[in-house]
Order: C-alpha cells, then structure tokens, then sequence
C-alpha cells in the first residue's frame, strides 16, 4: 500500500512546496514525464531519488513512503484565488462604483470619499487575483481587509450622508453591507472546512 500512498505524499509536497512537475525534475535532474509516471503511481523513483525527494521537502523518509503506523496527510488551505464568488461580487461592486461615480453630482468631499472607496475596493480586488497570491498569502488577511473597507464604506456612508448626496450615500451602505455579507459566508465556510479538515487530518494505515 505504499506506492499509492507516495504517489499522493509526492503531489501534496511538491504542492506545498510551489513547485511545478518541470522544476522539480530540474533538480532532480528528471524529465518531467518521469515526475508525472510517479505521481500517477506508474512508477517509482529508486531510494537515492527519494532521498532527495525527502530533502527537498525537508521530510523524513518514512513520511514520503508512509512506513509510520500513522500518517498525517497535509490539507492545503484554498488559494485566494479560487474564491470565485468573492471575484465575481467584488467586480461587480467595482463597476456599481464606478457608475455611480461617472453618473452621480456630489460635493467635493463626497467624490473625494468615493474615489477613496473605489481605489479601496480595486486593491480588494488585486489582492484577490491570482497574481495577488504573493501579497496576500492567508486567506484570513484578505477577510479581514474586506470586512475593513465593509464597514469603512457603512460608517462613511453614515457620517457623510448630507455631504454626498443620496446616490452615493446608497452606493456606500450597498458595497459596505454586500461586502460584509461576504464576509460572512467566507468565515462559515472556513469554519467547516477546518472541521472537515480535523476531522481528517490523522488517516490511520497499517504498516
């Protein structure tokens, strides 16, 4: 039962590791159709590769081969990216913005707190992004930035609602609530999936 259970270990690794099939057969001096036979249990590197294997993830053999009694199996977080809700509500509050903006007469200091708004909302969104993933590495750091500018856009709202006019001070209490709401829903899920997680980590196997 060893060669499936590597060829998961090898996937979650080099995963955690952010290494692509291509670089980690550069450093082992592999093509990367051998990386690729090994992690679809095809085939099995000799023990001086797996030695390095073993080094470059700074893990013990046995862990890599699951030789232990009981192997813990490491969950990885979803990438920020992957929220695909979370991208879909913050575009669409970044256009809401932006019309509004374009379309709405306001004071001075209401423009100015909507220019504010939307540049807030637009790094929400490069955060988001994946290129973003190098910012931002946790999803919990980008929660909590949008529950800032959720509730920076309600308490914004509320103190210059005569100053901005109510278009705008409409625009501010829906991106602030919409975002909150987000927020919300992110938080639930990642409380169940870190009970799903726990529930699963320890996989009991047999020697």
């Amino acid at each position: 039962m060893i060669e499936p259970y590597f060829a998961q270990q090898l996937k979650v690794r080099r995963s955690e590791a952010a290494l692509t099939q291509q670089e980690l057969a550069d450093k082992l001096h592999v093509s990367r159709k051998t990386i690729s036979s090994w992690e679809t249990g095809r085939n099995r590197p000799d023990i001086d590769t797996l030695k390095q294997l073993a080094a470059i993830f700074q893990i013990s053999l046995d862990d890599l081969l699951g030789n232990n009694g009981v192997v813990k199996v490491p969950v990885k977080p979803k990438a920020i990216g992957q929220h695909r809700s979370s991208v879909m509500i913050i575009n669409a509050l970044i256009l809401v913005i932006i019309v509004e903006r374009i379309t709405q007469l306001s004071t001075t200091q209401g423009l100015m707190w909507m220019n504010l708004l939307l540049l807030a909302t637009i790094g929400l969104r490069v955060l988001i992004s994946k290129r973003g993933g190098w910012i931002v590495k946790s999803q919990l750091a980008f929660i909590m930035a949008e529950m800032t500018i959720g509730f920076l856009a309600l308490i914004s709202g509320w103190l210059h609602a005569f100053h901005m006019g109510f278009g705008f001070y409409t625009t501010c209490c829906v991106v602030g609530w919409v975002m909150l709401i987000d927020v919300a829903i992110q938080l639930k899920c990642r409380v169940r999936n870190r009970s799903w997680s726990n529930d699963n980590e320890t996989v009991s196997r047999e020697k």
